[in-house]
């Protein structure tokens, strides 16, 4: 919803979405979803999301159809991207606290920019994680993964070479302050379990 591309939205429990965590379920798939949760009207948007033309003035509130997608089935994992880096500067240690005690299906996916102050981002404006984060982290250590989140918006030259890099380097950044079990945790054990991917030789 930045500049690359504008705000969209579908209700989380709209019925496909439903089917979707059931199929999910049934085929043993985890679902990587990429939604930004608003536990009240947002009007205005945070900027710098009111740059994008595209974006709407306002976003509804659309936290508890969130839920009712994560409590339709409990055996469809889902993956939440976004966690510490909330463009609309809600998803806060506490909230994501809350809702993983609440639903044991629930995974997130860590994205990590240059850093704010703002307690929705993960890292400061120094780039020092901050102790809340970690806290959660460690609260839940087999319910993260790293992810890049990466959108590849219609760029030339060494341009997408350079975004592609300050992604990793933030990863690196995150991943370089964590204790070295959590680490490989987040980069790699819980990627295996939740994907189910197998362990190469």
């Amino acid at each position: 919803m930045g500049s690359f591309h504008p705000y969209e939205s579908v209700p989380a429990d709209h019925p496909l979405l439903l089917l979707l965590a059931d199929i999910a379920a049934e085929k043993n798939v985890p679902i990587d979803l990429h939604y930004d949760v608003a536990p009240h009207e947002i009007e205005p948007l945070p900027a710098p999301l009111p740059n994008n033309p595209r974006n709407p003035p306002r976003i509804a509130e659309n936290l508890a159809a969130f839920e009712r997608l994560l409590a339709h089935n409990r055996a469809a994992l889902i993956i939440w991207a976004h966690a510490g880096s909330d463009p609309l500067r809600i998803r806060t240690p506490l909230l994501c606290r809350e809702l993983l005690a609440c639903h044991p299906n629930l995974y997130m996916s860590v994205r990590v920019g240059r850093g704010a102050a703002h307690s929705a981002f993960a890292l400061n404006e120094g780039g020092h994680l901050k102790r809340a984060w970690l806290e959660l982290i460690e609260d839940f250590p087999d319910r993260f993964v790293v992810g890049s989140d990466v959108f590849h918006p219609p760029v030339a030259g060494t341009e997408r070479a350079e975004y592609m890099k300050s992604t990793l380097d933030n990863l690196q950044t995150l991943l370089g302050q964590l204790p070295p079990d959590l680490a490989r945790r987040l980069a790699v054990e819980n990627v295996i379990a939740i994907y189910r991917q197998p362990v190469a030789d």
